[in-house]
Order: C-alpha cells, then sequence, then structure tokens
C-alpha cells in the first residue's frame, strides 16, 4: 500500500498536473467504492481543480469548496492519459476539458480502494481518529515519547497505527526501525531517551530521504511512484546482504505482514522466530 513518501509526492504532482483543469464529467465504475452520496458526485461536472493533498494515506483533489478523496488500498493507483483506464480495473474515472483523462484503478481481488466527495476533509470518517504525521513541524522528540508510551503494541505494531501515527505502513517501518538500530518486537513504552531520539530521527530522515528520491521517478503521467530495492535498506529484501553489516536480511510474520531486518544491525544477531511457528525472540 502507498505511504506517506509515495502519497506525498503522488499529491504534488496531482497538483501540479491538474491544477486549472475544469471536469468534463466523472464515471464512477465500482460503486461499492463510492462511500458518500450528497453532495452527488455529477456535482464535480464543471469545476476546476485547485489543488491536491495527502493526510496519511488518503489523497485528495481540490475542487472549490468539495474534496475529492481517495484511499488507494494495496493494489490502487492514480494515471492520467488521453484515455480511461479498462473497466476491469477502473474504480473511478474523472475526464477533463481538455482531453485528459484521470483514472483510479485498483488491482488484485481484495477491492478495498474508497472514495468521498464532501466539502470538509474531515468528514471522512478514517481521517477523524488519526494521529500526527512524522514530518509535521510538531512532532518533536517529545511528541513521539508520549506516543510510545501508551504501549499496547510492538513497536512495529506502534509505527504503523494511524491512530498513534499516521502515514507510515509495513515497508518504510521496516526501514526506519533498520536506521534506528531496533528490533521490530521491541516494547516501545521501554525506550530511555537516547533511543526515543534516535528512533525520532530515524523516522524523519528515512521519510524525508524516501521522499526526495521518490520525487525524481515522476514523468509526465501521474503516478504513484514505487520504490524500488535500492531504495529500501531491508524491506523486501530478504536473504540479500545490508548494505550497513553485510549479514542476511531476515523476515518475519506479523500477523498477515511480512516484516524485515538486519539481524547484526537490529537484534544483536538473534534470529527472530516465526510467530506462526513459534514464540518471538526479542
Amino acid at each position: 500500500m502507498p505511504e506517506l513518501p509515495e502519497l506525498d509526492v503522488l499529491a504534488e504532482n496531482l497538483a501540479a498536473r491538474l491544477a486549472g483543469a475544469r471536469v468534463a464529467a466523472v464515471r464512477v465504475v465500482s460503486v461499492a467504492a463510492l462511500k458518500t452520496f450528497d453532495p452527488p458526485i455529477d456535482s464535480l461536472a464543471g469545476l476546476a481543480i485547485t489543488g491536491a493533498g495527502r493526510r496519511a494515506k488518503y489523497v485528495w483533489l481540490e475542487l472549490g469548496e468539495l474534496f475529492l478523496v481517495m484511499h488507494l488500498s494495496l493494489g490502487g493507483r492514480l494515471a492520467l492519459g488521453p484515455k480511461p483506464a479498462s473497466r476491469k480495473v477502473a474504480v473511478l474515472t474523472v475526464e477533463l476539458d481538455d482531453g485528459r483523462v484521470l483514472s483510479m484503478t485498483e488491482g488484485g481481488t481484495q477491492r478495498r480502494a474508497a472514495v468521498w466527495l464532501v466539502d470538509d476533509v474531515e468528514k471522512v470518517p478514517p481521517l477523524a481518529g488519526l494521529g500526527p504525521e512524522p514530518l509535521d513541524p510538531g512532532f518533536t522528540t517529545a511528541r513521539l515519547a508520549a506516543i510510545l508510551a501508551e504501549g499496547g503494541h510492538t513497536l512495529k505494531g506502534m509505527l504503523t497505527d494511524q491512530r498513534a501515527m499516521a502515514g507510515v505502513g509495513n515497508a518504510w517501518s521496516d526501514d526506519v526501525l533498520h536506521r534506528a538500530r531496533m528490533s521490530p518486537f521491541a516494547r516501545p513504552e521501554r525506550l530511555d531517551q537516547a533511543e526515543v531520539e534516535r528512533l525520532h530521527a530515524a523516522l524523519v530522515g528515512v521519510l524525508t530521504e524516501a521522499r526526495a528520491a521518490l520525487a525524481q521517478q515522476v514523468g509526465d503521467e501521474v503516478v504513484i511512484p514505487k520504490a524500488s530495492e535500492r531504495l529500501f535498506a531491508v524491506h523486501a529484501r530478504a536473504g540479500a546482504a545490508c548494505f550497513v553489516c553485510g549479514d542476511t536480511i531476515r523476515s518475519v510474520w506479523m500477523g498477515d505482514r511480512e516484516t524485515s531486518y538486519c539481524p547484526t544491525c537490529q537484534t544483536g544477531g538473534r534470529i527472530l522466530a516465526d510467530r506462526r511457528r513459534s514464540r518471538f525472540l526479542r
């Protein structure tokens, strides 16, 4: 699922490519994805796109006083081209008066993409309970310490809980923990001040660098940049060598998510046992 760095770049690209374009028509291909009905989606016709934005894993188009909010889910994409996407994958298409078509698509079988049309983004229910974002100016070390002190999760679980901290998901949390030299199964409430400061620096550093690197991938079409193995330090690189120490990167499952880590950098050389077969080693 696209996370903060990818969606930040997407929102910036949407604003740059679409500002001033006027909507000719909107077609909802997947009715189940449309979560609001007032105002009606047809009310977008004739309106000009005035900007775009992002919050956590949600991105939106601004059209005067209305906001078309989209959650792309695991296999979601946005593409801008001369014709709409195939109905097999299309969720929604926005036809512009200059002949271009913005298509929201979703691959795979889960079909969890969602769309809202609202006059205030805070009216989108999932946005109401989100935590602060790591790149916000007010996200200080003290703010992070307060979040971690709540406990109730593993450290990886805390980083990916959108109610505690918004925008970070399975992929970038792996790399944040690698840079911070922390086990994904450490207890967040037990971190000392030096560890909290190290984690804060890793969060800000990894996400800032990722956003800058991903921005270089965007071309003329509005697409979500995809982080490659070259950008990830450990995520999805199980079996490869760690760039820092040379140890073999391992993976372990947390529920239905695969977590990647380096034993030497993060767990004192210990291999984490898979919870599906035995207890975790911390």
